[in-house]
């Protein structure tokens, strides 16, 4: 459960809001949003971007983990937060709009009024986070963190920093060290932020899937229904199942079985919106172990029962 030093709400189970909001999905890659533009439509310059990583910013640095007890966080000022999620899957409700993160990912939250962030109860959930106010930031500064890819794997340097700056904070300073470990804190933290935009920039250089990825991932695609193990997989491929998840979490951003259940989700809820079949029927169809299992997965990922999708 996230403990943080400022105003927040503790939530014993969802957010009353989603009860009534319409979520907004968004089923677009990353790498396909990942160009920056400004408020008008024009490519963001990269001037622009060095500005918001020169100024200084007061960042505050927190971890938790939830062991398959529902919680959730609730800021009601502006922010600009990076989390990392570790493990399990986290829902994000940023100035009302509704996205849900897994697991391993890196994500971005510039929101002006408020963020819920809710954890489920069937998962253990392990994330870390900054944030800063963003007091100092400008309307176009504003657009330029609002249109940047909402998540992405996570970059290889980030876990590393994140760690440092946590380690600074538990600190206790003698006298005289406070504003040094405060300026090497923020330092850390513009450094992350920046670690998150460069990601963005270099998931946007497409590259070829190694054969193995390629092979595997377009069986998972067509023949999504079957019962895949890892080991089935990795044997059609040619190669051996650890260096198989390694090269799925290293392109595709997640290990096959998850790239697996993502696609049965797309599928069902495909079926949701074109197809008359009943929810017994696209269960079948795409793999589900019963109604219960892809009703529950559909209302984890996206916040809304299959009914809405009718």
């Amino acid at each position: 459960m996230r403990r943080v030093r400022h105003k927040y709400c503790l939530l014993s189970t969802w957010s009353p809001v989603v009860a009534w909001q319409r979520p907004r999905f968004s089923h677009q890659p990353a790498a396909d949003r990942v160009q920056l533009r400004t408020g008008c439509g024009l490519f963001c310059r990269k001037d622009r971007v060095m500005e918001i990583l020169s100024r200084d910013y007061n960042f505050h640095f927190h971890k938790a983990t939830s062991d398959n007890n529902p919680a959730g966080t609730y800021f009601g000022e502006p922010r600009v937060e990076v989390s990392l999620i570790m493990k399990g899957s986290v829902r994000f409700i940023v100035d009302g709009r509704v996205r849900v993160v897994h697991a391993p990912c890196a994500t971005l939250q510039a929101y002006h009024v408020d963020l819920h962030a809710l954890s489920n109860s069937d998962q253990k959930v392990q994330t870390m986070w900054c944030h800063f106010s963003p007091d100092a930031l400008s309307e176009d500064d504003w657009s330029v963190l609002e249109n940047l890819p909402a998540a992405q794997p996570i970059p290889p340097l980030i876990p590393s920093l994140f760690a440092g700056a946590l380690s600074l904070q538990q600190e206790s300073a003698a006298p005289g060290e406070h504003d040094v470990t405060n300026h090497m804190r923020n330092s850390l933290g513009r450094t992350i932020l920046a670690e998150y935009i460069r990601g963005t920039q270099l998931a946007g250089r497409t590259r070829p899937l190694p054969k193995a990825v390629s092979v595997a991932k377009k069986a998972l695609d067509s023949e999504y229904s079957r019962s895949w193990t890892v080991p089935k997989l990795a044997s059609l491929a040619g190669t051996n199942a650890n260096y198989l998840i390694h090269l799925f979490k290293t392109y595709l951003g997640e290990p096959p079985m998850h790239y697996l259940w993502q696609r049965r989700l797309d599928a069902g809820i495909q079926m949701l919106q074109s197809t008359s079949l009943t929810i017994d029927e696209i269960s079948h169809r795409c793999g589900f172990r019963s109604p219960a299992h892809f009703s529950r997965r559909v209302k984890e990922r996206n916040g809304a029962p299959p009914s809405r999708f009718r």
